[in-house]
């Protein structure tokens, strides 16, 4: 039995016992049933076909089966495209399977190239005067974003449920294609610049483009917005996209990460949340987007990454970033349209 299944064989009976009292309440239970059971015979009851629709019957399931199940229908559809080579692909598409059939790319990103990461070395060992005052944030951001999400949207596990349970979904697909486009990229960090960097944390071990916590931010930060109003527009001053700007931010001020990757991954988790929403409501618009790392400078200089640049983002104005491209129409993902249904529900019943 693997470990992910023994752990689950254990929940209904040992789960509330104190730490190894299970094999007492097996035995326990052994004598138990002896003394009721006996030696007789047990007679089948009769029984019916299930009545739950999928989404219902999902709900009564552990919430990490609920999970595995949710990722698988929500990846299913997320083929990625691109040149392998030894040095890493020069571009990687994250395709999106669409209602007819069909695939279109719901992102591409090309990646810099390696003399504007050796430029940007520099402007990362400039970012570490910074670290006496952003140390608190980033050791906790290496371990979790929802606390500084839930300090400006209130979430609540007695509360909100459903909606916490839907980030944590879209916390797994993002890791799940943050780090496929990352291998495919074969993009290097700051440290194999310089051994003037020196992270204040333990460096990943995986390449660096596009930054997973900005991915992460940028996706809950868009989720957030538009799971109380489905056609609220993004904008870089509103407190969840400074927060995830912030967050992005701290990578570098840390030492791991370029400002290009922050762009990359606010561009991504756009964008994965965007085709999460559309696969929950048809009526939710989901567009082509792209991140042309060659063009991700200021004139030749190296560029910098913050919420005055996510704005020209936002407005199309920024000559490395294209986020209205064609318009998509993802399949229908109906487990997770259940759960996303729950979580409107949940923020708009949040006054009582």
């Amino acid at each position: 039995m693997s470990l992910f299944h023994a752990k689950h064989a254990k929940h209904a009976k040992s789960d509330n016992m104190p730490d190894g009292q299970g094999a007492l309440l097996s035995l326990a239970l052994m004598r138990t049933r002896d003394a009721i059971a006996g030696t007789e015979d047990p007679q089948g009851r009769g029984g019916s076909p299930a009545m739950l629709a999928p989404g219902a019957r999902l709900a009564r399931l552990d919430p990490d089966h609920r999970a595995a199940i949710l990722l698988a229908e929500l990846s299913e559809d997320l083929p990625l495209s691109a040149d392998d080579g030894i040095a890493g692909a020069s571009s990687a598409s994250l395709l999106c399977r669409q209602a007819d059939g069909t695939c279109a790319s719901l992102v591409r990103i090309d990646r810099p190239d390696l003399a504007q990461f050796r430029e940007a070395a520099a402007m990362v060992g400039h970012y570490a005067e910074l670290r006496p005052d952003r140390a608190p944030e980033i050791e906790v951001q290496t371990h979790g974003l929802m606390p500084f999400f839930a300090a400006i949207r209130p979430l609540e596990p007695s509360r909100n449920p459903a909606t916490l349970e839907m980030l944590a979904c879209a916390m797994d697909l993002t890791t799940a294609a943050v780090m496929r486009l990352k291998l495919a990229l074969a993009c290097p960090r700051p440290t194999q610049f310089s051994d003037l960097i020196q992270p204040m944390i333990a460096c990943p071990s995986h390449p660096t483009l596009p930054s997973g916590h900005a991915t992460q931010a940028f996706c809950l930060a868009t989720l957030l917005t538009r799971l109380d109003d489905p056609r609220a527009p993004l904008r870089a001053d509103d407190p969840l996209f400074r927060l995830a700007c912030r967050i992005a931010v701290n990578r570098t001020v840390a030492g791991v990460h370029f400002p290009a990757d922050s762009a990359a991954g606010a561009v991504l988790g756009m964008q994965l949340a965007h085709y999460m929403l559309a696969r929950a409501d048809p009526a939710a618009t989901a567009h082509g987007a792209q991140f042309d790392g060659r063009l991700y400078h200021d004139g030749g200089a190296v560029r910098d990454f913050h919420y005055g640049i996510l704005a020209e983002m936002l407005d199309d104005a920024d000559p490395a970033t294209r986020l209205r491209g064609p318009a998509l129409t993802p399949r229908p993902a109906p487990l997770w349209a259940t759960l996303v249904a729950r979580a409107r529900d949940e923020r708009a019943d949040r006054w009582s």
